[in-house]
């Protein structure tokens, strides 16, 4: 982030950097550190008859990561493209297949594979449907250590928006775009309240298969992009609990650190059952984060009270049948369905926090169609379109491109899902904007 100038007002708290990232498992626990040599040794010292499979991973790792950083500046052209992949054959070999599969071949033990696949969370996949160069890049990521935005995700928005208001810029909220046509030209931008807006160019962060399935009229976007937005695959849905509790956290040993809980080592199990409709009683892997701990100064809760984040993943289909009903009128039995899944979860979480049930001063449930209808995520995923091999580089929209001149994409459905990828989108696509409009004006 020191490198984006509009972000230099955001404060970063750096998690502990003994151990920000804490994967519990039924008879282990990795603490995710910072820096790569110390995340290795690491892992050496407790699979100490695992160091050449470790430091092959590790291999690995470096080659596929620093592929992934050249690709950045590769020429255009097929000439290009041919020389890049001569000199980095390890992307021909990694590119296409899930992670899995480098898994298996770098280690036979079933406990180190469920370690290196840990971070899954991160991506919301199982190492069976990941991507290769998503789980790596990710690992590699973490070796600079974790940091959150003093006051929160807030703070970024506030950031975007007080640097573009300053470039005369103006924001307008509660502004739900509805349709997007082209005229002589020029670009009309229609919101649900009627109003109409022009452009010469627009950049949409929303879902590809929101703007050119939905938005955009159907006679704009080409066919072969139309079939491409029709084959995506929403990543993981999932359910969140938003606590305040007026427990004392660090007293009961709760940290800055992230937690992981994992019922298995086996991922993909944990995560095919939450993909199972209807399943919703066995809450075999959550996560848990403490605004409020990693922030003291970031005002998230009152004077000797906390905040709570716990989420889960869950079927997307256990509740279709509200999805046709607007937030706020599904009924009875939607609240009382969000409710049980909510208790279950706080249950679990008990695990670490004793007694949370009774200590609750606050608490807010969201569910896949709260993201739906919030934040225009497709069947309520948390990353965009999935982060499966077929749905990364050129399965994805990362030439940031729609198939429309002057009509840019930015978000999870370009690069990647996650805060850095959609804050790196939106500078790439910003800069063809700006490029496309200098030569439109020549």
């Amino acid at each position: 982030m020191r490198y984006i100038r509009l972000l230099r007002n955001v404060t970063n708290c750096e998690l502990d950097p003994d151990g920000f990232d804490r994967y519990i498992f039924p008879d282990y626990e990795f603490r995710l550190c910072k820096g790569k040599e110390r995340a290795k040794q690491r892992l050496m010292r407790d699979f100490p008859n695992r160091e050449k499979e470790t430091n092959k991973f590790f291999t690995m790792l470096e080659k596929i990561t620093k592929a992934v950083s050249e690709s950045m500046s590769v020429q255009s052209g097929r000439l290009g493209s041919l020389s890049f992949l001569l000199k980095h054959p390890v992307l021909v070999k990694y590119s296409r297949v899930p992670f899995q599969r480098l898994l298996d071949e770098v280690t036979s033990d079933t406990l180190l594979q469920a370690v290196l696949a840990a971070p899954c969370g991160t991506y919301g996949l199982p190492p069976a449907k990941a991507s290769v160069i998503v789980a790596m890049v990710v690992w590699n990521h973490y070796f600079d250590g974790a940091y959150y935005p003093q006051g929160g995700s807030g703070a970024l928005r506030d950031a975007f928006t007080n640097a573009l208001t300053k470039h005369g810029a103006e924001i307008k909220n509660l502004s739900r775009v509805v349709s997007i046509d082209r005229k002589e030209g020029e670009f009309l931008v229609q919101t649900q309240s009627g109003e109409i807006y022009t452009a010469l160019s627009i950049i949409s962060n929303a879902d590809p298969a929101i703007t050119l399935g939905t938005l955009v009229k159907a006679n704009l976007v080409p066919y072969k992009i139309r079939q491409k937005v029709k084959r995506l695959r929403p990543s993981l849905a999932v359910f969140y609990a938003f606590v305040g509790t007026d427990l004392d956290l660090p007293s009961l040993g709760m940290t800055g650190a992230n937690i992981h809980h994992y019922e298995d080592i086996d991922l993909n199990k944990i995560y095919n059952s939450q993909s199972v409709p209807h399943r919703v009683e066995n809450v075999d892997g959550f996560f848990i984060t403490s605004p409020s701990v990693k922030d003291p100064a970031g005002k998230h809760a009152p004077p000797n009270r906390h905040t709570l984040e716990i989420v889960r993943g869950i079927s997307y289909e256990s509740f279709a049948r509200w999805a046709a009903f607007p937030s706020g009128k599904r009924g009875e039995d939607y609240e009382f369905f969000k409710k049980h899944i909510g208790e279950g979860l706080l249950k679990a979480a008990e695990k670490y926090i004793p007694d949370l049930s009774g200590h609750l001063e606050y608490v807010e449930y969201a569910t896949p169609l709260s993201s739906e209808y919030w934040v225009n995520a497709v069947k309520g995923g948390c990353y965009g379109p999935e982060q499966s091999p077929d749905q990364m580089g050129p399965g994805r929209f990362s030439d940031f491109a729609s198939g429309i001149d002057g009509l840019f994409l930015a978000g999870a459905g370009t690069i990647g899902g996650g805060i850095m990828p959609c804050v790196l989108s939106g500078i790439r696509s910003a800069k063809k904007a700006s490029e496309f409009l200098k030569s439109s004006r020549r």
